[in-house]
């Protein structure tokens, strides 16, 4: 485009906006409105980084399969942590009974291994035959108890029948049989008294492990880590377009079971969780960011021009401009994603700049006695040369995204480079109309040559203009200088360090990284068929970089006969058993603290006969008296079983009668309720054929077992997953395993997509960096028809990239997924500092620009262009804060170079000028 028809175009342009101001401002009043109803009621924002990918790329395919066809929701995880392992296993249970009961939000609860829950082929899932004659044995010793059980449904009568066997005992052997199931008793009336302390309905205090002494085999029923002080609840979205829905309910039960639970520490988290945060937390952040971006480029235009509505009306063209952008976002993509929702304080920044130039100018020519058409036609003809091109070179760093294969960097170059063209509309449209009205253009044109206001830039500049060899050597130190600190330059791939810290879905990822034996985040590996499936899994664990592997792989194998036999006898052993339907009637307050006063009576009574039995026997004996009967209980026992029962009868008359009633009828219903079914359970075990795949459970069928009939592998890595060097160690083992074998698995998941992700998007913007700095210098070259005029454009970029470089590795500030964005956008905004320097200079052809309109406009432009970039250092989310903190510096750097660098070597006599007047 020449430089001819570029004028004429604008002066046609300029004449039009004089000759006919209402046909182009009414029409674009009524374009933003109706982009901002459109906006408004079409935009989404999506969470999910997966859909920032192509589908063609062949790992992504293997994921969106995996998703396709099988249960492949995230789990959200509630995390319960305290001392109190209790307290934990009340608040799990009391939570997992509320999400079992939405089926319509949550599946595949999963909080602790629950024998009812597993089907008919429980008890071959159990890995060791040992388990089962335990639970046997323990039937077999709990006899006494159990036998109180059936003739009871309730916890008064329960009281009262134990009573009964500690009035009619006489052998000692039944003595020590009654003894034996005593501590039942203890945690029966403990949970008891706690329910009357908590609101909501008390959970059973487990009927599968009620009878063991070891608080060990309770604590491996759940899903816990650091020695029992925190539990785990997982879930997952019923469906994938209700996650926001069932995170925030997920979280409105968590914190209801808190009220009722108080004295632990609860976060949820998990990965669906994170991303929502995360889109959440960045929308806050972009949105705070804008606001403070456009009040603080409005500020700064206003104090720098010492007016204001000449400053107001730019703001309302920009205004204009975003609007028109969101309604072309909508339009074109639809969709904000984590890398997109940070353009507009971008925008805000950056295309204030084409309303700066434009009305520095406008000044310039009114205060020189230019008419107020006049000054518009010659500041469009003029700088507007310089701002289209400028814009032009913006819009296409921003556009050579699109050439990337990443997806959301090719959006985010649509957006951002379509935002620039679209704010440009408005600035050279509505804003002359603007600018044609006023007394301000009065008052400028009775200024005439004005020495005031440019005499202080002029003196500034002159600093570096006398001394142009100086200011180079000083740059070019600077730039030796950051070359020193390439090499700490490093790219930061863990993306929980982008999230913001004090978000308490990263704090407990956190905290499971570190207290956790095992990832929760794991690689899938995707098998044909169950025999692949058995023979991969042993080749799995032994890779030095798994922990573990889970899968239902040992469920559907041929059990021993040992096993089938001990299945067996479980079955008749506890078919033995039967119990009556619990009570629907009240709780008598008065007849149960009656059985109570009786029930300690007895245990005073043997508590005193156990004392008179050790002080009678020789004390070297006592040990061995110990060691050989250690069923038989102390003392203590019996006591700290009737301070239990003590207790109980004392919160009892505290509370208000109703709710003691109500309360303790709750559990006791929970109580009866889960033996009753517990036992039926065991006696319909199923000893016959091996389980198949419909034997499991609906929760481990969905997540193990896609619908074509293949098998997951969940493998668990040993390291943290969400550091670079552990992921691609792991994930690069289980590729090199696949590849040694004939019929290779598919492996996908969390860990691979990590990988890619980052890989591909840190790719993608370094590539587009080369594209952006290849375009802007062919639209350049096509400006200026010069290669010197485009490399001395393209100085400031240069210098400025450098410094910026030093500056983070003195600094130790890394890339990371969000401010590796840096790279193309200080070519764009560096390059067009160059531009309109060197525009004026061919103009001009004098070095001083502070001193006129054109080094005003860059100097202030670049202020509001680090506005627009450091409001980010204001979020929350450390990669948007990150954004903003480099490109603050860069934006800095690039205006620093192009103000002083440059016109340095456009000093009269030198070299430079002399080689772009032979051009």
């Amino acid at each position: 485009m020449s430089f001819s028809f570029a004028a004429r175009i604008l002066r046609s342009l300029a004449i039009g906006v004089c000759k006919y101001p209402k046909a182009f401002l009414l029409p674009q009043i009524l374009l933003f409105f109706a982009s901002v109803f459109y906006t408004v009621k079409n935009l989404e924002f999506h969470t999910d980084r997966n859909a920032l990918v192509d589908a063609d790329k062949p790992y992504h395919r293997n994921y969106l399969d995996y998703k396709a066809r099988f249960d492949s929701e995230d789990d959200v995880i509630a995390v319960v942590e305290s001392e109190d392992a209790e307290k934990n296993r009340q608040f799990v249970e009391r939570l997992g009974a509320r999400l079992d009961a939405e089926p319509e939000l949550f599946s595949g609860v999963f909080y602790k291994g629950d024998l009812k829950r597993l089907g008919r082929k429980a008890l071959f899932f159990p890995k060791e035959d040992s388990v089962i004659q335990t639970m046997r044995e323990q039937i077999r010793k709990a006899r006494p108890i159990l036998e109180a059980f059936q003739r009871v449904n309730s916890l008064e009568s329960l009281i009262n029948e134990v009573n009964r066997q500690f009035r009619t005992a006489s052998k000692e052997s039944e003595n020590t049989a009654l003894a034996s199931a005593l501590p039942a008793l203890q945690r029966i009336l403990s949970q008891a008294d706690a329910a009357l302390s908590r609101q909501g309905v008390p959970p059973s205090p487990d009927a599968e492990t009620l009878f063991n002494p070891d608080q060990e085999a309770l604590r491996k029923k759940y899903l816990t880590f650091a020695e029992g002080k925190i539990y785990l609840v997982t879930a997952r979205p019923a469906a994938s377009d209700r996650k926001k829905e069932a995170v925030a309910r997920f979280r409105e039960l968590t914190a209801a079971v808190q009220a009722e639970v108080p004295g632990v520490n609860v976060g949820v988290t998990g990965e669906t969780v994170l991303a929502l945060d995360e889109m959440r937390q960045s929308q806050t952040d972009s949105l705070v960011a804008s606001c403070i971006s456009l009040a603080l480029v409005t500020l700064i235009f206003s104090f720098c021009y010492q007016e204001t509505g000449r400053p107001i009306k730019a703001t309302l063209c920009l205004l204009i401009g975003l609007g028109y952008t969101m309604g072309y976002t909508t339009l074109l993509v639809g969709r904000l994603n984590i890398l997109t929702i940070a353009f507009l304080p971008m925008l805000i920044g950056l295309a204030i700049d084409f309303g700066i130039h434009l009305i520095t100018r406008y000044e310039e020519e009114l205060r020189r006695g230019a008419c107020a058409e006049t000054a518009i036609q010659k500041s469009l003809i003029h700088t507007g040369q310089g701002i289209f091109t400028g814009c032009l070179t913006a819009a296409a760093a921003f556009c050579a995204m699109t050439f990337t294969e990443f997806q959301g960097v090719q959006e985010m170059g649509w957006i951002t480079g379509g935002g620039m063209i679209l704010t440009l509309i408005p600035m050279t449209t509505i804003l002359p109309v603007l600018l044609l009205r006023g007394r301000q253009n009065a008052l400028d044109q009775q200024i005439h040559s004005p020495k005031t206001s440019k005499n202080h830039r002029a003196v500034v500049e002159q600093i570096w203009l006398r001394r142009p060899k100086q200011t180079l050597a000083v740059g070019l130190l600077l730039v030796g200088l950051s070359l020193t600190q390439l090499p700490k330059i490093r790219f930061d791939y863990n993306l929980l360090n982008m999230q913001a810290e004090n978000l308490p879905a990263v704090q407990y990822e956190k905290k499971l990284i570190q207290e956790a034996d095992q990832s929760v985040i794991f690689a899938l590996v995707i098998a044909d068929s169950l025999e692949q499936a058995k023979t991969l899994e042993p080749e799995i664990r032994r890779l030095p970089s798994v922990a573990d592997v889970d899968s239902v792989t040992g469920f559907l194998s041929a059990p021993k006969n040992r096993r089938l036999e001990a299945i067996r006898r479980l079955r008749q052993e506890a078919a033995k058993i039967q119990f009556a339907a619990p009570s629907i009637q009240p709780v008598n307050l008065d007849e149960l603290s009656q059985a109570l006063t009786f029930f300690q009576s007895y245990l005073s009574l043997a508590a005193q006969a156990s004392e008179q039995t050790a002080s009678n026997s020789p004390n070297q004996q006592r040990p061995q008296q110990s060691q050989a009967n250690p069923a038989v209980p102390q003392a203590e026992t019996f006591r700290a079983l009737q301070a239990t029962a003590g207790r109980l009868q004392q919160n009892m008359r505290r509370l208000p009668p109703q709710q003691a009633s109500q309360q303790l009828a709750s559990f006791q219903n929970a109580l009866f309720n889960d033996l009753r079914q517990t036992f039926h359970a065991l006696a319909s075990q199923d000893a016959g054929d091996p389980p198949t795949a419909d034997d499991l459970p609906p929760s481990l069928r969905k997540r193990f077992i896609g619908k074509s009939g293949r098998h997951l592998l969940q493998v668990y890595p040993k390291e943290n997953l969400w550091e670079r060097s552990h992921q691609k160690t792991f994930v690069q083992d289980l590729r090199n395993l696949a590849a040694r074998l004939e019929n290779p698995p598919v492996i996908t998941a969390t860990p691979v997509q990590l990988l890619e992700y980052t890989s591909l998007l840190k790719r993608s913007y370094e590539e587009t960096a080369l594209y952006a700095l290849a375009v802007i210098a062919v639209l350049s070259l096509l400006h200026f028809r010069s290669c010197l005029a485009v490399l001395l454009a393209l100085l400031p970029v240069a210098l400025g990239s450098i410094w910026l470089l030093g500056l983070m590795g003195i600094l130790n500030i890394p890339f990371n997924p969000a401010n590796i964005m840096t790279l193309p956008l200080v070519v764009g905004i560096g390059v067009t500092n160059g531009i309109h320097i060197l525009n004026r200079y061919r103009e001009e052809r004098r070095p001083e620009l502070l001193s006129i309109s054109t080094g005003k406009a860059v100097l202030v432009s670049g202020l509001t262009t680090m506005a627009g970039f450091g409001s980010l250092l204001l979020a929350h989310h450390r990669g948007i804060q990150s954004l903003g903190f480099v490109m603050t510096i860069g934006v800095f750097a690039c205006m620093t170079a192009g103000l002083a660098i440059l016109p340095c070597l456009l000093q009269p006599k030198s070299l430079t000028t002399k080689l772009l007047a032979n051009h």
